[in-house]
């Protein structure tokens, strides 16, 4: 009975080894990058995410896209107000008021609209293509280690 116990602890320590592994390979080799040219701010360590929401009134100051570094993205569906996403294209622009390095700008001019720039914290996570694999594994993994302690424990019963 050791033996098997002990065959189990190895098997389980291994597959959990390789589990996790994947994990972080996967976290680390994300492309959170679109096909447009423009990178989403997380790129960049940033974890706040842009949006540029529609203006009914001209601002008293304003900046181009092209001031900002900056590229409108796609449209935010569930958004009571027409807005967009926003996207890096010159990080030299973009990332000193995206990192509170200057101030950040109130609003911008795209297409002969006015646009108010906001922001959401993000809390970084995985795509839906990763989580398919994640989470069923990381469960039968669970599954396996607490059978692996209930089969140590009637091991431990029994001498």
């Amino acid at each position: 009975m050791k033996k098997i116990v002990k065959a189990v602890l190895i098997l389980m320590t291994i597959l959990t080894a390789i589990y996790v592994s994947a994990v972080v390979y996967a976290n680390v080799n994300l492309s959170y990058s679109v096909d447009s040219g423009g990178k989403k701010p997380i790129d960049y360590g940033i974890w706040r995410a842009y949006f540029a929401e529609k203006l009914e009134t001209e601002p008293q100051e304003w900046n181009t896209t092209e001031e900002l570094g900056i590229m409108f993205g796609e449209r935010v569906k569930s958004a009571e107000k027409e807005t967009y996403g926003i996207l890096i294209v010159d990080p030299e622009k973009a990332l000193p008021w995206m990192k509170d390095i200057i101030p950040e700008p109130d609003a911008t001019k795209y297409e002969d609209n006015f646009y108010n720039i906001l922001f959401l914290w993000v809390t970084p996570g995985l795509p839906e293509r990763v989580k398919q694999w994640q989470a069923p594994l990381g469960v039968a993994l669970g599954v396996g280690w607490v059978c692996t302690g209930a089969v140590f424990l009637e091991g431990r019963k029994k001498e």
